[in-house]
């Protein structure tokens, strides 16, 4: 038996101007051809958005690496620690 999902009709895409929604099918040519631009720009705008996302997750997680290598070894020194400690050896 098929549910009432499998009889509806898919709604065409449609753009809202001037508060009215206007189907894409609708729209002359030119419209459409730069509706269709709209969406593609839309869709790399997700996109980079994502990878936005990605690269920053990638350059926390080696900041946070590097951090936590230099904070299991030994502390190091400050060119006034080290100098310090010359002056002292020297006497």
């Amino acid at each position: 038996m098929a549910s009432s999902d499998d009889n509806t009709i898919p709604q065409s895409p449609y753009i809202t101007i001037n508060n009215v929604d206007i189907s894409v099918d609708d729209l002359p040519e030119e419209g459409q051809g730069i509706f269709g631009r709209l969406q593609r720009l839309n869709q790399k705008k997700v996109n980079l958005t994502l990878d936005l996302e990605e690269l920053q997750a990638g350059i926390n997680f080696f900041s946070n690496r590097i951090v936590d290598i230099v904070n299991e070894g030994e502390e190091p020194k400050s060119e006034e620690t080290e100098t310090l400690e010359e002056e002292e050896s020297s006497d």
